[in-house]
């Protein structure tokens, strides 16, 4: 009995906010105030703008991402050298050693 009474009002509430939908809809277009043509060159000048600034914010988006990944590849480049040249130091520093104890070990 329940079901029943549930889907009576699913199924009414469902009818009135078609019904509003409609009738909203039909007074939007009686009560507009331009005409269809212009309504219709309005909305695709305010898309074209839409667009416009969507298509900048891309361009600019692209460009950050390009400024971040220049930086950060010339960031490991210089991790790269800096790892290298201390590599170095510490064979060399080990060379050091390694010539010290050979000089003890006499």
């Amino acid at each position: 009995m329940l079901s029943r009474e549930n889907d009576s009002t699913i199924n009414s509430t469902l009818a009135a906010f078609v019904t509003g939908i409609g009738i909203g809809f039909g007074l939007g277009i009686l009560f507009a105030p331009r005409s269809g043509k212009k309504t219709r060159a309005s909305i695709a000048k305010s898309a074209d703008r839409s667009l416009n600034q969507l298509k900048d914010k891309v361009d600019d988006l692209r460009e950050r991402v390009e400024d971040i990944h220049s930086t950060a590849s010339d960031l490991f480049e210089k991790g790269v050298k800096g790892v290298q040249e201390h590599k170095e130091n510490v064979v060399r520093g080990l060379d050091h050693l390694k010539q010290a104890y050979r000089e003890v070990a006499k």
